[in-house]
C-alpha cells in the first residue's frame, strides 16, 4: 500500500511540474546574473572591456547572437567571452530575444 501511495504522489508531482507554465527568465536579471555587464555596457552602465550592447540588434542577426553565446570565438577569434552553451535552450533564446530588443 505504501508503494502505491508513493507512486501516486510521484505522478501528482510530475503532473504539477509538467502542467505548470514555464516561467520566463527575466533577461536583464539573467544577463546580470551571468556577468554580462562586467564586460559589456548597456545605456552607459556596466563594463567597458567588450563591445557595448546598445543597439546590438542593429549590428548582429539572431543567428549570429546565438553563435556568439555558444561559440564566441567562432565569430571573434580573440574573444574572451565564455561560452554559454551549457544554458538550457530556453534561457539562451531568452538572451537572444533580449539582445534583439536592443535596437
Amino acid at each position: 500500500m505504501r508503494i502505491w501511495a508513493l507512486a501516486v504522489a510521484a505522478l501528482g508531482l510530475l503532473a504539477a511540474c509538467t502542467l505548470a507554465p514555464a516561467q520566463e527568465p527575466w533577461t536583464p536579471d539573467l544577463a546580470r546574473g551571468l556577468g554580462c555587464f562586467a564586460c559589456h555596457s548597456l545605456a552607459g552602465r556596466g563594463g567597458k572591456t567588450a563591445a557595448s550592447l546598445d543597439r546590438v540588434a542593429t549590428r548582429l542577426a539572431p543567428a549570429q547572437l546565438q553563435t556568439i553565446l555558444t561559440h564566441p570565438r567562432q565569430l571573434h577569434a580573440g574573444a574572451k567571452m565564455p561560452s554559454f552553451a551549457y544554458l538550457p535552450a530556453g534561457e539562451r533564446q531568452a538572451l537572444v530575444d533580449f539582445l534583439q530588443s536592443l535596437k
